[in-house]
């Protein structure tokens, strides 16, 4: 019997510096169900590629891992939607990921016009329906769509009901936003329910210093204010929780398998006291 019903993710920038194939393995050390991997840079040219692409030698030994430990590919990261974008592109990346048996490709919006957004939403979900791994958007308060309401907005205008929503903790408060604008969503859009924690908002207009603390500044689960067992309560039992909590002052001291443990304890905790909570029956 596991700790949780739920599955939890590993996501990629909790431990952003190790290759897929050792992450995957520190994933599966810890007691993770699935990860998250970055196979897009979402800050090039300071964040460089894994070589994934083409059958090569890392993709099929991530590919090993994956079989050899039972883990799956919850998230391929991530594709900074713009204006204009060739569909075409994106097909060595999803071969690669439907050799990796990914279920959903991650997007953000680099795009304010919300029409243009949704039009080339649905035409990505188009194309990687075709592999069967399904679209999903995140909203963030420095790119294109930055809040649930926005959020909303696209995926009723893209006219595809497949498109999923990722919730981040963080990126709901730090954009305005609350539980409540989450339990608007119908359960099925809900692709997964990431957790982190912060402290008090920062200065949401100096964006460097909000890239930052996204990008580095989190908190273990537990430890700040954000609205955790809210978002539990408000989100559909079947979606996956992906534990991405970036703190860079970690890295620097711990061991990989003990930053992972870490952070699958402490969200178990948040779980195990929800539950607890909850109405008998």
């Amino acid at each position: 019997m596991r700790a949780s019903d739920r599955d939890l993710i590993l996501a990629y920038m909790t431990l952003p510096h190790l290759a897929p194939p050792e992450f995957v393995s520190v994933a599966a050390e810890s007691g993770y169900q699935g990860i998250s991997l970055r196979m897009i840079p979402a800050n090039p040219p300071v964040e460089k590629p894994f070589p994934l692409l083409d059958g090569s030698p890392m993709l099929k030994e991530t590919v090993t891992r994956l079989k050899n430990t039972g883990l799956y590919v919850n998230d391929i990261e991530v594709f900074r939607l713009k204006s204009e974008f060739d569909a075409a592109e994106l097909k060595p990346v999803m071969d690669a990921a439907a050799l990796l048996e990914a279920r959903n490709f991650l997007v953000l919006a680099d795009d304010d016009d919300e029409a243009r957004v949704a039009d080339n939403l649905a035409r990505i979900a188009e194309l990687t329906a075709s592999y069967n791994i399904r679209t999903c958007l995140e909203f963030m308060i420095y790119v294109g769509v930055k809040t649930a309401e926005q959020a909303r907005r696209v995926l009723a205008a893209s006219g595809c009901e497949g498109i999923g929503i990722v919730v981040d903790p963080l990126h709901l408060e730090r954009s305005g936003g609350a539980p409540d604008v989450i339990a608007t969503f119908a359960p099925d859009q809900i692709s997964s329910l990431q957790f982190c924690d912060a402290g008090a908002r920062p200065d949401v207009g100096d964006l460097e210093a909000v890239i930052a603390e996204a990008r580095g500044g989190r908190m273990i689960p537990g430890t700040g204010t954000l609205p955790l067992k809210e978002l539990l309560a408000v989100t559909p039992p079947a979606a996956p929780i992906a534990v991405e909590v970036p703190i860079r002052s970690m890295l620097d001291s711990t061991p990989e398998t003990e930053i992972a443990a870490v952070m699958r304890e402490a969200t178990l905790q948040i779980i195990s006291e929800y539950e607890a909570s909850r109405p008998a029956g």
